[in-house]
C-alpha cells in the first residue's frame, strides 16, 4: 500500500514539473535592459579612455564580486587595476596604448531566457585591439547588472567562431 502511494505521488510530482513551466523560445532581452547594458559598457569604455582604471575597477568588483570576502576584492581589484595599466602602456613600452574607439560586434542571449545576455565589442587602441566580453543579469527589480567581463587578444574571426560565440543573436 505504501508502496503504491509513494509511486502515485511520484508521478503526480513528475506530471506537475512537466506542466510547471514552458520552454519559450521567442524570449530575447528587452530594449531597456539593452540600454542599460549598453550604458554600463559605454561608462566602461568611457573609463579605460580617460584612465580611470580604479572607477574600472571598483565597479567590476563591485559587481561580480559581491559574495567575495574582503581579501578577495582587494586582490581582485589590484589584478584588474594592474590589467587596465598594462594596457593603456604606450607603445614601446606596452602593446596597445590609448583607446581610440570602440564597436559592438555581437549581441548574443541563451534561449527561453530574456534576462542572461551578452554583448561583444571590438575596442581599439593606438597600437592594437582588444575583444571585450560583457555578460549581463536583469535582476528581478528590472536593473541590468555586470556578471562577466572579459577581453581577449585573439583573432575577431576565429574568436567570433567559437561554439559559445554562435548562441542566438537578437540584433
Amino acid at each position: 500500500m505504501t508502496k503504491k502511494f509513494l509511486t502515485i505521488i511520484a508521478i503526480l510530482f513528475s506530471f506537475n514539473m512537466i506542466l510547471g513551466q514552458n520552454l519559450d523560445l521567442k524570449k530575447i532581452p528587452n530594449d531597456d535592459y539593452i540600454n542599460q547594458a549598453k550604458i554600463i559598457s559605454k561608462t566602461f569604455f568611457e573609463n579605460l579612455k580617460n584612465k580611470e582604471h580604479k572607477s574600472n575597477a571598483d565597479f567590476i568588483v563591485k559587481s561580480i564580486g559581491s559574495t567575495w570576502d574582503e581579501s578577495k576584492k582587494i586582490s581582485e581589484r589590484n589584478s584588474y587595476l594592474s590589467k587596465f595599466e598594462i594596457i593603456s602602456m604606450k607603445p614601446p613600452m606596452g602593446v596597445y596604448g590609448d583607446l581610440n574607439g570602440y564597436d559592438l560586434i555581437e549581441q548574443g542571449f541563451l534561449k527561453g531566457s530574456d534576462r542572461y545576455f551578452r554583448h561583444t565589442y571590438l575596442g581599439y587602441f593606438e597600437d592594437s585591439f582588444l575583444l571585450f566580453e560583457f555578460r549581463f543579469y536583469a535582476k528581478s527589480d528590472g536593473k541590468v547588472s555586470l556578471h562577466y567581463i572579459g577581453w581577449s587578444e585573439n583573432n575577431p574571426f576565429e574568436y567570433m567562431s567559437t561554439s559559445d560565440m554562435l548562441l542566438p543573436r537578437y540584433n
